[in-house]
């Protein structure tokens, strides 16, 4: 891990086991757990029990920093953080993803979360959008988008062996705002390439093929093989218009150009190697796609300008040392 590298000692404390764990993960603390159902009144008390006993584990050790996301409101750890320098990362937007999980949680989140909110010395957000949704507070608020470790990722060796375009998306089942329906509307209309789905079981087609679930291993290897990434095409579905999916940093490390439509928050958009199409509903331009895909197929210089890129910009190394050195302007009052 890139914060011992630098010689800072690091605990993980996880609400859910209920415990504190070394550097190596192992659990080094742990208070028992609470057995209680009972519906929502027996989620209420583990909430409760659990806070408690978080808040009874950090007091056996010492520390300069909480490093913690966003959560929903836990009463004993606001004792905890009023007492240390705490720093918070927002990766979603808890107002829209609270709503969506259920009305009591809403509420609850809602009617608690500026009593929690007021502990937090800065944020760490990873896109300014929804940096902008916590500027109210004036905290210091730094962005980091999400990052890859390069070092798990080769550039793509197969130059000019697939005679048509293949393109590969990476995703999940159940998750509308990832625009498969438009991958198969692509498909529909651009015959003579070859579409692969990664995560997600369908039926095929003579250009469609569904490959289902690969560990990260497994999908970088087959990518490799592979001429252009996909990313997600209807993220207005999730109410956001930036983001920064693993699946297109892992397309650009592996030296594959891509083709999105959202906000990246680490790419500028007139890349080389990306084609960002509107965040709307009718964003598939066919004839802007089509040129696109003719001018990076089998083009060495673009797969090469994507991977020095990744190194560049999205490498997890750089992004730890750039979290490191806002960790250390705020436990330093600056």
């Amino acid at each position: 891990m890139q914060w011992r590298k630098q010689g800072h000692k690091v605990y993980f404390v996880s609400s859910k086991t209920m415990a504190i764990y070394d550097e190596n993960y192992n659990i080094s603390m742990q208070e028992k757990s609470l057995n209680i159902r009972f519906g929502r009144v027996g989620t209420a008390m583990k909430l409760l029990y659990s806070s408690y006993a978080i808040y009874m584990l950090l007091k056996h050790i010492e520390f300069d920093l909480i490093y913690m996301r966003y959560r929903i409101y836990m009463p004993f750890i606001s004792k905890v953080l009023k007492n240390h320098k705490v720093i918070m990362e927002i990766n979603s937007d808890d107002k829209l993803e609270y709503k969506l999980h259920s009305r009591l949680t809403d509420i609850y989140n809602r009617f608690t979360r500026d009593f929690f909110l007021k502990y937090i010395d800065a944020f760490v957000s990873v896109s300014y959008e929804l940096k902008d949704k916590f500027i109210y507070l004036n905290r210091p608020i730094e962005v980091i988008a999400n990052g890859i470790n390069i070092k798990e990722y080769k550039i793509k060796s197969n130059i000019n062996q697939n005679k048509k375009p293949i393109l590969v998306f990476i995703g999940s089942p159940n998750q509308s705002w990832h625009g498969v329906d438009k991958i198969i509307m692509l498909a529909k209309h651009f015959k003579q390439y070859q579409f692969y789905i990664i995560g997600i079981d369908g039926e095929n087609s003579e250009n469609v093929h569904y490959v289902g679930y690969l560990s990260k291993e497994e999908s970088t290897k087959i990518i490799n093989q592979w001429d252009i990434g996909i990313g997600t095409l209807s993220l207005y579905k999730k109410g956001l218009k930036e983001a920064s999916p693993l699946k297109s940093r892992q397309y650009l490390a592996c030296g594959l150009p891509l083709l999105y439509a959202y906000k990246d928050t680490d790419i500028p958009d007139d890349v080389l190697f990306g084609l960002r199409l509107d965040n709307s509903e009718d964003n598939l331009n066919y004839h802007r796609i089509e040129q696109f895909v003719e001018k990076v197929f089998n083009n060495r210089s673009v797969n090469l300008k994507a991977r020095v890129f990744a190194q560049e910009v999205l490498d997890y190394d750089k992004k730890e040392q750039s979290r490191l050195e806002f960790f250390k302007k705020v436990v330093d009052g600056k």
